[in-house]
């Protein structure tokens, strides 16, 4: 937890270079919940709601679209992932106070928050896998410009996979190529995380 706390407030200590930026800078940052179902030990489903923060930072490719590299992190239960990827905003730019704006990030989430359990026998670990989120939104602008506040709604499908291996004792002449060197056998679970998303933030 210590470790989101610092990544977020890493990111935001870049917000106010923003203003002295030209046009040509990009910048939104994000924070909201996603919604969504997990499965419970007696076959059933329960909801989860998890903290999410995304900063988006790229440039403006003219008034009405802007593309950029994103991190961020997204907490799920029992595992935290640390999404790395590509972005793009889409604006219907008609010079007013409020504006509609579309959206999609594609990339892959890392696990580097997340620690390797070792025991003398075994270990487990968690890898990230892809994630798409389509996004729509409102874009406002306040009284004297100079915040525009962003209010956006979309759906996630982030993958991840859980590994549990058992180490190999000794040497053996008939190990498993397909394993990783040091264990004779690993299990692994695959996750599908599909969420319903909600983030307010900032657009620079």
């Amino acid at each position: 937890m210590k470790k989101t706390l610092l990544l977020i407030m890493v990111f935001f200590s870049f917000l106010g270079e923003a203003y002295s930026q030209e046009r040509t800078f990009f910048n939104q940052t994000e924070i909201g919940a996603l919604f969504g179902k997990v499965k419970t030990d007696f076959e059933g489903y329960t909801t989860r709601a998890n903290f999410s923060f995304q900063t988006l930072n790229g440039v403006w490719i003219n008034k009405y679209h802007a593309t950029g590299f994103l991190v961020g992190v997204d907490t799920y239960p029992n595992l935290t992932l640390m999404p790395l990827g590509l972005g793009w905003r889409g604006f219907l730019d008609k010079g007013k106070r409020h504006t509609l704006f579309g959206g999609m990030d594609l990339g892959a989430a890392s696990t580097m928050l997340e620690k390797r359990v070792k025991t003398e026998w075994t270990e487990s670990w968690y890898e990230g896998g892809i994630f798409i989120n389509p996004n729509i939104g409102i874009r406002r602008k306040s009284k004297k410009g100079k915040h525009t506040f962003a209010c956006s709604l979309g759906y996630k499908r982030q993958e991840a996979t859980f590994f549990e291996g058992n180490k190999e004792i000794g040497f053996s002449s008939f190990r498993d190529p397909s394993l990783p060197p040091g264990f004779n056998s690993v299990r692994q679970e695959e996750y599908i995380f599909n969420s319903l998303v909600l983030k307010w933030g900032l657009i620079f």
